[in-house]
């Protein structure tokens, strides 16, 4: 896509953001790739409801250095540069707070996708809940390098979600997915809590998943790692993704 179809659609999704209530104040921030080595992104302290094509900078992916555009980078994209380097598949990131899924991340839940099929064939059967940590810190980026590799969407502690895909609607959409699960578990709670799907359909929508090009066993990951990985407690799940990469 040529640059200005991408400003154009960059614009879309930070209006979407915006109306949907998935930020507030200059809350949240979306980048894409123009090609290896070039980055478009929202810039930092505007509203996404104000934001226009003229606002919008073009970085390298590498160094962050801005070049062109007049505004300022927003202090969190050593996250963003972090899950492209891990993910060459990758083409698009964003970063909001919705508030379903906040509040949860808040409390120390993890949003669910067992709850409907679709959802696991979407973004997999695990959105992890990455512990809290400074953005642009060591430990926040290595908490995207690690969980990155395995998952589409991350809920990051008391920092909403950031969300990964071909293009800045898949990762909007995967955004706004989580953020719908996250309402229904909160109905559902007030209701006795949601049954999850039988762990043997599980593995047949996962199957789909990977048919669809999608996840980690697209990209070629064992089955058997991927089942391993997905019930481990985060305390656990983030030192076993780190083992992994070091190998």
């Amino acid at each position: 896509m040529e640059l200005h179809s991408l400003k154009r659609t960059m614009v879309k999704y930070c209006r979407r953001l915006w109306e949907q209530g998935y930020v507030a104040n200059h809350d949240g921030n979306i980048s894409c790739r123009i090609d290896k080595s070039r980055l478009l992104l929202t810039p930092t302290a505007m509203s996404k409801a104000d934001i226009t094509e003229e606002d919008l900078l073009v970085v390298e992916l590498a160094s962050g250095k801005v070049l062109s555009g007049r505004r300022k980078v927003f202090s969190e994209l050593s996250l963003h540069q972090e899950w492209y380097h891990c993910r060459p598949d990758l083409n698009a990131v964003v970063h909001a707070h919705p508030p379903a899924a906040f509040a949860m991340g808040s409390c120390g839940i993890e949003v669910d996708p067992r709850i409907t099929a679709e959802a696991v064939v979407s973004i997999g059967d695990r959105v992890p809940l990455a512990p809290p940590a400074l953005p642009g810190t060591p430990e926040a980026k290595g908490q995207i390098r690690s969980l990155g590799n395995m998952f589409d969407v991350i809920s990051l502690g008391n920092h909403g979600l950031i969300a990964g895909g071909n293009d800045v609607e898949q990762a909007y959409l995967r955004l706004e997915l989580v953020e719908h699960l996250a309402k229904v578990h909160l109905a559902a709670h007030n209701l006795g809590g949601a049954r999850l799907i039988p762990a043997r359909f599980v593995a047949d929508l996962l199957d789909k998943r990977k048919k669809a090009g999608l996840g980690p066993e697209a990209r070629g990951v064992p089955r058997a790692e991927v089942d391993q990985l997905s019930e481990l407690p985060m305390e656990k799940l983030l030192p076993a993704l780190a083992q992994r990469l070091a190998k």
